[in-house]
């Protein structure tokens, strides 16, 4: 079995964002990625959540065709989503694991906190479980290149998301 891992950390507020976003907010954003994903990645085509007993979610998402280079995981997929987040609005830490029925491939999201108490940082950790790439490979080379090229952009373009919805009211 070959994992392929890439990972992303960015700021959730960078030097000049407006609006900011707060950790209630950003936590409400992720919460409502959950169940609806198309609005915060560009290659899900349709979203259906099958179970929701509010800390778990298991759903089934449908990627759209030709986007992103070639199908990550397959056509459609069904994954649990466990969402823990941090104890209160200041307490710093929370995490999202994303984990792909019958597959290893894994997402986690990770919400943590800096130095001081407004740095706030957002991260994606992926695992993607291809059993048909040799482990050391270049064909697994190229395929970690490409998944660690996408990583930011699946931060950034959430975080793009999440201060639009805040901008307009939704959080």
């Amino acid at each position: 079995m070959t994992i392929i891992y890439a990972a992303a950390t960015l700021p959730v507020n960078p030097p000049g964002a407006t609006p900011i976003i707060t950790q209630d907010q950003l936590w409400a954003g992720l919460e409502r990625k959950r169940g609806e994903p198309q609005l915060f990645i560009p290659v899900i085509d349709t979203c259906v959540v099958l179970e929701n007993d509010g800390e778990t979610v298991l759903r089934e998402v449908k990627f759209k065709d030709g986007m992103g280079g070639g199908q990550v995981v397959a056509p459609t997929v069904q994954e649990r989503i466990t969402h823990i987040k941090p104890i209160t609005s200041t307490a710093g830490s929370g995490l999202e694991t994303f984990a792909t029925v019958g597959s290893a491939s894994r997402v986690l999201n990770i919400v943590s906190t800096g130095e001081k108490e407004s740095d706030l940082y957002l991260t994606f950790t992926f695992e993607w479980d291809h059993p048909e790439i040799e482990a050391g490979s270049e064909v697994a080379a190229a395929k970690q290149k490409g998944y660690q090229t996408m990583a930011p952009r699946g931060v950034s373009g959430t975080l793009a998301q999440i201060r639009k919805m805040v901008a307009e009211g939704q959080l």
